[in-house]
């Protein structure tokens, strides 16, 4: 997944409305990469990059990619 194909994914994210969690192992499943992922997690949840990798660390698509 490129940069722009990220950006299209996410362009329209609402943590209101969307779990974050769910989103993130989506874009995962789609080929995003874990910087860029990261990135969106912290830019979203204002939290830290260990907060963020705890995320990372549920997704079942991060584990199947990169595990």
């Amino acid at each position: 997944m490129t940069a722009q194909e990220f950006d299209e994914a996410v362009k329209d994210f609402s943590p209101e409305k969307e779990d974050l969690k769910e989103k993130v192992n989506e874009l995962f499943g789609k080929g995003a990469g874990t910087v860029i992922t990261i990135h969106f997690i912290i830019e979203h949840l204002k939290c830290t990059l260990s907060e963020a990798m705890e995320i990372v660390e549920s997704c079942p698509n991060y584990h199947n990619r990169f595990k």
